[in-house]
């Protein structure tokens, strides 16, 4: 692996030099992990050397694919480069980079957020090393109910990191839909980031969706860091990729800050999917609720799993996290690992998971109603998905869910 200390000093030897090699250093340093997870599993979701290191390589230059993109998208990527911003956005006084110019240029505003957090996981680290572009949004202090829509697309066959910035001005309220989808076929490893920093008394829906090609190892690290009164609300849908691990931890340091975050994983097949959803708070009075769910089809495999962690300053917090998961496959495989990390005496926090099967009350009650046993396992398991989804701000993930749960119909048909 040292050899590709010279591979960054020739490849990406930019602005973000000095970042990225404490960024790789940090990786170099971190432990290959060697106990099991599992008394059957060292992993869930295996990622080999070989695989992390094929986003230190270049990217061939090729032509894009054909990409389809909505007509509501405001800022569209194609291989985490910048293909166009609406000029209705630009009007608005957002400022839309991407992550290459943004460091290369003098942009006051956003200087101190680039280049300054370099993780703490492994595999983050590497993405952070390796990054060859991605995004920054500004939103300024004081812009209110903002709506910004964003869809990337990245070549299957292809593999990249990206790096990706949002932050959210004092006084801001802003809403954002993110989706990352790819063309192509392939069995790239598709990395990215994506850190929020929201400022004092800002307000930030964030509507997450992935839903890559098979064949495709999906890593994503999505950071938080809330200031004072921050309220951040996160829905992030997993369904794409033949591997992911999705990570989401919100650094609370703010007084009254608050992190919601509501997940929804659907995998088949023989997927496997990695959720982590946690919390670390150290502002006072904080207040963090978790609630995943997931359901697990065919041979796929789901692991949950996250900490509510609140340190000793962060008197007067609450902290929540609650995962379920239906299990519709006898091949299927589910688990869930909550933790608590508390470090002082005035808080409250609890955590609850459960993995389960169908109700079998319920599906004959509907089928005592006319109902085929398809649509009633169907209307079933959309009902259990949107729960997390009903105050969601985007369409889009409670249309997919709706499409993800028709599939059980489909799956029926002769």
């Amino acid at each position: 692996m040292e050899e590709y200390e010279d591979v960054i000093k020739k490849r990406f030897n930019d602005t973000s030099f000095d970042y990225r090699v404490k960024a790789f250093r940090e990786f170099l340093r971190s432990p290959i992990r060697t106990f099991k997870e599992s008394p059957t599993v060292k992993d869930y979701v295996e990622i080999s050397g070989g695989e992390l290191e094929s986003m230190l390589i270049e990217i061939d230059t090729v032509a894009p694919g054909n990409p389809v993109f909505s007509d509501s998208s405001q800022i569209r990527l194609v291989d985490d480069r910048l293909w166009r911003v609406s000029e209705k956005l630009k009007r608005k006084g957002v400022l839309v980079l991407d992550y290459v110019s943004a460091v290369s240029e003098d942009h006051g505003e956003i200087r101190k957020f680039l280049n300054s957090y370099i993780g703490s996981e492994r595999e983050e680290f590497l993405i952070n090393a390796a990054w060859k572009n991605g995004f920054v949004i500004y939103v300024p202090p004081g812009k209110r109910d903002l709506t910004i829509d964003i869809e990337s697309y990245s070549d299957a066959s292809q593999s990249n990191a990206a790096k990706n910035i949002i932050v959210c001005g004092d006084d801001s309220s802003v809403s954002i839909n993110d989706v990352y989808r790819s063309y192509g076929t392939g069995n790239g490893v598709h990395g990215r980031t994506v850190y929020l920093y929201l400022g004092k008394r800002s307000t930030l829906k964030y509507n997450y969706l992935q839903e890559k090609e098979r064949g495709i190892l999906d890593i994503a690290f999505v950071k938080s860091f809330l200031s004072e009164f921050a309220d951040f609300t996160f829905y992030h849908v997993n369904r794409g990729a033949s591997r992911t691990l999705f990570s989401n931890t919100s650094y609370m340091e703010g007084e009254g800050s608050s992190f919601k975050t509501f997940g929804v994983s659907y995998s088949d097949g023989d997927q496997k999917f990695d959720i982590r959803d946690s919390s670390f708070q150290t502002g006072i009075a904080s207040s963090a609720d978790i609630k995943v769910r997931g359901v697990v089809k065919g041979k796929s495999l789901t692991i949950h799993r996250g900490n509510i962690d609140i340190e000793e300053r962060s008197i007067k917090s609450t902290g929540f996290y609650d995962s379920r998961i239906l299990l519709l496959s006898k091949d299927g495989y589910a688990n869930s690992k909550p933790g608590l990390i508390i470090r002082n005496n005035n808080t409250k926090s609890k955590h609850a998971s459960s993995i389960s099967s169908l109700d079998r009350d319920q599906v004959f009650y509907l089928r005592s109603r006319g109902i085929p046993e398809a649509v009633a396992r169907s209307m079933l398991t959309e009902g259990f998905l949107l729960a997390n989804l009903e105050n969601a701000s985007s369409e889009i993930l409670i249309d997919k869910v709706h499409t993800y749960s028709e599939e059980i119909i489909r799956e029926s048909e002769p």
